[in-house]
């Protein structure tokens, strides 16, 4: 794996672009006007997906691809991944039936493989991999993908190992707990497996805690001031309103700048 700056570097990451036409709408506005510096493409949405693609030119948006195997369907025959009305399972369902061994291998390759090439179809670069849900992080998942993104030239893959988080915070929304707790373990798993390869990862990840109903001018500061010197990957859905007015406020920008923090866009940090 490869090392990244020693400098307090933060990258706004907004997920699900292409999930629909007023996420799209917002996420550019955060671009535009807030630190959003990329965002993470669903493929799979059809007319959304393309609306995004093009806003996301346009407007000079970095995009990564954004695996989706949890929501609507796919875009290849992949019969282990959906119900029998042809969708996919949501993600508990489809963690459980990775840990059944229901979910087949070559499945998985098949439907990456037809993602990847509908993210290229668009003209993006083959830059950083991430997932809906986090998929590609429960257990069992990447090491099947491993060779298909690779293959394809991908480098950065999102690790979200979020460090520093007061769990009990979290507690008056179980849910949001667990996912914390899990998400840890198998992200530490994670970047272990990246060590020994060729990618790339950030050196720490924030923003699962404050995703909506959390998301307050007050929550990211907080969690900016909990963030070490070094690279953080940041995840962001601006296409909740909440998240995206706190995101294009100047107070926020101004914090940014006091905290010492230099916001980057991926295509001048230099290793992607």
């Amino acid at each position: 794996m490869k090392k990244v700056p020693k400098d307090k570097l933060v990258l706004f990451q907004a997920d699900d672009l292409g999930f629909d036409s007023a996420t799209n709408q917002r996420i550019i506005a955060s671009f535009k006007k807030g630190p959003v510096g990329g965002a993470s493409l669903i493929v799979n949405m059809g007319m959304a997906t393309e609306e995004g693609a093009q806003k996301a030119k346009e407007a000079g948006l970095p995009v990564g691809l954004h695996f989706n195997v949890t929501e609507g369907s796919p875009l290849s025959k992949a019969p282990s991944l959906v119900d029998k009305e042809g969708l996919f399972y949501p993600p508990a369902k489809f963690l459980l039936r990775m840990r059944q061994g229901l979910i087949d291998p070559e499945d998985l390759k098949k439907e990456c493989r037809a993602q990847i090439e509908k993210f290229l179809s668009f003209g993006f670069q083959p830059n950083r991999f991430d997932s809906h849900n986090h998929t590609h992080v429960m257990p069992g998942v990447f090491p099947i993908l491993r060779q298909t993104v690779k293959e394809y030239g991908f480098r950065y893959i999102r690790c979200p190992r979020e460090k520093k988080v007061n769990l009990f915070r979290a507690l008056p929304r179980i849910g949001r707990a667990l996912e914390i707790l899990f998400l840890s373990l198998w992200a530490g798993s994670l970047y272990d497996y990246l060590k020994n390869d060729d990618f790339i990862t950030s050196e720490y990840f924030a923003g699962i805690l404050e995703q909506e109903p959390n998301f307050s001018l007050s929550s990211v500061l907080g969690m900016l001031r909990r963030l070490d010197s070094g690279f953080t990957e940041v995840m962001v859905h601006p296409g909740h309103r909440g998240e995206m007015e706190v995101l294009v406020d100047d107070e926020l920008q101004k914090a940014i700048m006091d905290a010492g923090f230099r916001v980057v866009k991926r295509e001048i940090l230099g290793f992607l």
